[in-house]
């Protein structure tokens, strides 16, 4: 079977420009979570190159069901991991996989280890994404009215630690303490 590498860049480029539009601009600039945006980015880099190995190649049934098997240790039920280690824990299996098909077309091999390697490389750079930390926050002296100025309840939270604030959601309002407790993303630049 003949692998036409103008498809590969060109189904390439469209997944990255997809992804660009969905995890960069959509969800990071709605709520400023790096991490989050990070993992998106890399679990879609991989699973591309999953798929494009398995449509390009001769992909058999057999390696098909070990596949299935080995994403499904990814839950880690008993170990905490965070949300970027999904991702690199991905990258990890998918070049196991990509490597491991006996690929005979080594132009292809070579492009997917590349995509598997520059990714994380690209995507989980601090000059792409700045990093961020996610905050609980209490307020105390806000009136039902300041729930409405958003503008206002950033300005007090970034008064009060110093660092931009990303995104900020209002979680619970106590009308007679007068306090609003908020979940914020603060930018750590």
């Amino acid at each position: 079977m003949g692998i036409d590498y103008v498809d590969f860049l060109r189904d390439l480029a469209i997944d990255l420009l997809a992804l660009y539009i969905f995890a960069f601009l959509i969800f990071y600039r709605r709520y400023g979570d790096r991490d989050m945006t990070i993992t998106l980015a890399l679990l879609n880099l991989f699973l591309f190159t999953i798929v494009i190995t398995m449509t390009m190649t001769e992909f058999t049934l057999a390696a098909g069901f070990a596949l299935f098997a080995l994403l499904s240790i990814i839950s880690l039920r008993s170990v905490s991991i965070s949300k970027i280690d999904v991702g690199y824990l991905l990258g990890a299996i998918t070049l196991g996989l990509v490597n491991g098909i006996s690929m005979h077309d080594y132009l292809l091999l070579a492009l997917c280890n590349l995509v598997i390697l520059v990714g994380p490389w690209v995507f989980d750079s601090s000059w792409l994404l700045k990093p961020t930390v996610k905050l609980d926050v209490t307020l105390d002296v806000v009136i039902a009215l300041d729930l409405k100025d958003h503008a206002k309840l950033v300005e007090r939270v970034r008064a009060l630690h110093g660092l931009p604030v990303i995104h900020l959601k209002i979680e619970r309002y106590n009308a007679k303490k007068g306090t609003v407790q908020l979940v914020t993303r603060l930018r750590l630049s």
